[in-house]
């Protein structure tokens, strides 16, 4: 007998539902066709890729994907609040994104299901940029493309209006490509943990206003993660 494990679009469908279920809790509805479909188009490609190409801890587990998804749509839900006044207009259709380190599609191309902007997804490692160049496709994310230069060869122009950083790397490499990328005025999204706080607002300070942090929690299994967006504008 076949497990979930075994079954991509299984724990498609079932990340689907994990995903509905939390989303009516924080009474979110998310905008755009077809959401569901594609968070479920999406988790299929995850199960299916993830373990060949190490993408996540857990490609195969409903749960732990869900938590991904519903995390990485955090700038969306806050933008709601008055918490989250900093993030308001940062994901609008004509807003450029660039996504940096984008590895498994948190939280690229999750956000790029619930909004207008263009994204343009950093991914330095091939394999995992084609998983992306054939997800987003699949997904029918037309406001997607994926580059898969490096940061330190290629020619960074400031042209993006935001740049969102999930695990990508430690905050000072992450204000130092935002600075080389963003226009001034620019947002540099930043998601984080509350011990990252204090290196946060060390790392941005030659270039950025000083970041303004929105904190948050995310269900996961039975308990909650505390987690942080940042927010800094590029000043100079």
């Amino acid at each position: 007998m076949k497990s979930l494990a075994d079954d991509p679009a299984e724990i498609g469908r079932a990340t689907r539902s994990l995903v509905a279920k939390a989303l009516a809790q924080l009474n979110y509805d998310p905008p755009g066709p077809d959401f569901l479909g594609r968070i479920e188009t999406f988790a299929t490609a995850l199960a299916l890729w993830g373990s060949k190409l190490n993408l996540t801890s857990a490609p195969d587990d409903p749960g732990e994907i869900a938590f991904h998804i519903i995390d990485s749509l955090s700038p969306l839900i806050l933008a709601r609040g008055a918490e989250g006044i900093a993030l308001a207009g940062a994901f609008d259709a004509g807003v450029r994104v660039l996504d940096l380190g984008s590895g498994a599609g948190f939280p690229a191309l999750i956000l790029a299901v619930a909004c207008d902007a263009n994204f343009t997804l950093l991914e330095a490692r091939r394999k995992r940029a084609s998983f992306l160049a054939v997800t987003a496709a699949e997904m029918g994310l037309a406001h997607v493309r994926v580059d898969s230069s490096r940061t330190d060869s290629i020619a960074l122009e400031p042209v993006f209006d935001v740049a969102t950083a999930r695990a990508f790397a430690e905050p000072a490499i992450v204000y130092r490509t935002a600075a080389a990328t963003l226009k001034t005025g620019g947002r540099a999204i930043i998601y984080a943990s509350p011990s990252q706080r204090s290196a946060i607002e060390e790392a941005g300070a030659d270039n950025f206003e000083p970041p303004g942090f929105i904190p948050y929690e995310v269900a996961r299994g039975a308990t909650s993660v505390a987690h942080l967006i940042a927010v800094s504008k590029r000043q100079r």
